[in-house]
């Protein structure tokens, strides 16, 4: 009934865990596609020493990324809803039955859940997100700000993805940005379980903390998002795009590349100002700390605060 898809890809200090914690589930109708994307380290080993005829293991033969990955589950998937957990991510022993149980009662094509940051040191830190009816963004609209865009703390159901070709971008970084939006657009019921049933891993050097050229994909992708909700379609959508941009742009302090920093802060002011996306009075710097916001909405101090991040970190 369930399909879980796991992209593998150097997390092998998690990756046990990981599994584990799907085999443990109280909800036992369900597969786990597998698929190592060429992982450096010892993977192949950790995946094969499972015999549970459950899991369905895919071995690239070059490293083709997590857009592919994502959606090759998708296509060799043969749940009715399907989940995708990161492998050095793990889950609440009752996720699958929680979320999938929501899912039948309430016909939904989207269930989301609180979560919780476990980060190196072991301290974890819940997210309780604000709850709701059973709905869709027709009659909800501040959903597409009030759900993160991040696809692992949802249960989709299938139909809905095959039936409106949604995919994860391939060639693209940030394709959860475009992928989830579109799941919240086409859903037509969505709702949620009111407990934290995720638990996603925090390093210092991962992808969601390191920045580098492929920074600049962040456009490509909310101009995707734009031209899905046509972009009179939704209230809410220039609020989702300063959220995302001037989170960007203070996240340029970890950017690996210092003329990239500059550049891409100078690009997220024209993208909202050639959009005529009035930031300084967003819901987004208003729900700020004033000291973060006075900082964030003024291109200039965001360039000063990275560079002077970045030197003492050094």
């Amino acid at each position: 009934m369930i399909s879980i898809i796991v992209p593998v890809y150097n997390t092998e200090k998690y990756l046990e865990k990981c599994i584990d914690s799907i085999l443990n589930q109280t909800y036992v109708d369900f597969e786990i596609i597998i698929i190592n994307d060429c992982s450096l380290g010892n993977a192949d080993e950790i995946i094969k020493k499972y015999s549970d005829k459950r899991i369905k293991y895919i071995k690239n033969k070059t490293n083709k990324g997590i857009g592919y990955n994502r959606n090759l589950g998708i296509k060799k998937s043969k749940g009715d809803y399907i989940c995708f957990i990161d492998s050095d991510d793990y889950i609440r022993e009752d996720f699958l039955e929680l979320m999938y149980n929501k899912c039948i009662s309430d016909k939904l094509d989207l269930c989301i859940c609180d979560y919780n940051y476990v980060y190196d040191n072991g301290k974890i830190k819940e997210v309780i997100l604000e709850s709701f009816s059973n709905t869709n963004l027709d009659k909800t609209p501040k959903l597409l700000i009030d759900i993160p865009l991040g696809p692992c703390n949802k249960m989709y159901n299938k139909k809905m993805i095959i039936d409106n070709n949604l995919e994860f971008s391939e060639n693209l970084k940030y394709e959860d940005v475009s992928f989830v939006a579109s799941t919240l657009f086409y859903s037509k019921n969505i709702g949620k379980v009111d407990k934290a049933l995720n638990y996603f891993s925090v390093h210092e050097n991962s992808e969601t903390t390191v920045r580098d050229d492929r920074v600049f994909d962040i456009f490509k992708q909310l101009d995707i998002v734009k031209n899905i909700f046509k972009y009179e379609k939704n209230l809410y959508l220039n609020e989702l795009i300063v959220s995302v941009l001037l989170n960007y742009t203070i996240q340029q302090r970890y950017q690996v590349v210092d003329n990239i920093s500059d550049k891409f802060i100078d690009d997220a002011f024209d993208y909202l100002d050639k959009n005529k996306i009035n930031y300084k009075k967003s819901l987004y710097i208003k729900n700020r700390p004033f000291y973060k916001s006075f900082i964030e909405k003024n291109k200039n101090l965001s360039k000063l605060y990275c560079r002077i991040y970045r030197k003492l970190k050094r």
